[in-house]
C-alpha cells in the first residue's frame, strides 16, 4: 500500500480535512498526484476542502499544490516534534468550492 488518505467532515457538514500520509517505500517516486479527491468531495456538496502539512515537507507542499489546493497561511510552531522537542511551522492550504471551476463552482 502506497498510503492512506484520512477525511474529517466537520459537524456542519460543509467542510472537511484531509489527512495524507505516505509510506516511507513511496517517498521521493512520482506517484498519481493529481488526486481527485479534494474536487470530489466539493462535488458532494462541500463549500470547504483544508489539509496542512509541516513547512519542512516540501514534497507535501508540492502534492497539495498539484492537486490545486492553495495556500493559504502559515501558523509558526504549531507542531511539537515529541522526538526532539522542537516545535515547527505549519502551511495551511484550502480548496472552496465558489473558487474551483468544475461543477461545485457553477452549481453555487
Amino acid at each position: 500500500m502506497a498510503g492512506d488518505l484520512g477525511i474529517l467532515l466537520h459537524d456542519n457538514r460543509m467542510q472537511a480535512e484531509l489527512s495524507i500520509t505516505l509510506a516511507p517505500a513511496h517517498h521521493g517516486q512520482r506517484i498519481r498526484h493529481r488526486s481527485p479527491a479534494g474536487r470530489h468531495l466539493l462535488n458532494q456538496g462541500l463549500h470547504r476542502v483544508s489539509a496542512e502539512c509541516d513547512t519542512r515537507s516540501t514534497p507535501s507542499a508540492r502534492l497539495l499544490e498539484l492537486a490545486d489546493f492553495q495556500l493559504k497561511g502559515r501558523r509558526p510552531e504549531f507542531t511539537r516534534n515529541t522526538n526532539t522537542g522542537k516545535w515547527t511551522d505549519t502551511l495551511l492550504f484550502g480548496l472552496l468550492a465558489t473558487r474551483w471551476p468544475g461543477p461545485a463552482a457553477r452549481s453555487t
